[in-house]
């Protein structure tokens, strides 16, 4: 069977256990976007690594899961953001959703918060 993607051999890498929100091989997009996610069959882990400060380069962790998210369709890595940035507390926002950076959705959530408080802090 084809592989759906091309991304690093180092981004297919599997763990035995992963302790992260989403069950192994699954993609953080509905069943009807879960076919052409990038990420489905991939382990989570390398989607949570640690994160970079907004003003500083991706580095290699986030490099290599925003290099799954760059070959998965746009209106999927859409909705894997919104699914992310829709979760009702800022510290559950980590890892690389969507093609954005834990550090950049955060400021994504706390806009949204600010926008949707009438722009009060």
């Amino acid at each position: 069977m084809p592989k759906p993607t091309s991304v690093p051999a180092a981004v297919v890498r599997r763990s035995p256990s992963s302790l992260l929100r989403l069950p192994f091989g699954a993609s953080p997009v509905d069943e009807e976007g879960r076919a052409r996610a990038a990420c489905t069959g991939l382990d989570t882990q390398i989607f949570f690594a640690r994160p970079s400060e907004l003003d500083q380069q991706p580095n290699k962790g986030e490099r290599s899961a925003l290099a799954v998210c760059a070959v998965c369709p746009a209106a999927v890595r859409a909705v894997c953001l919104e699914r992310d940035l829709a979760q009702s507390e800022l510290t559950r926002i980590n890892g690389v959703f969507g093609g954005v950076r834990q550090e950049e959705r955060r400021q994504m959530f706390r806009a949204r918060q600010t926008a949707g408080n009438g722009g009060a802090a």
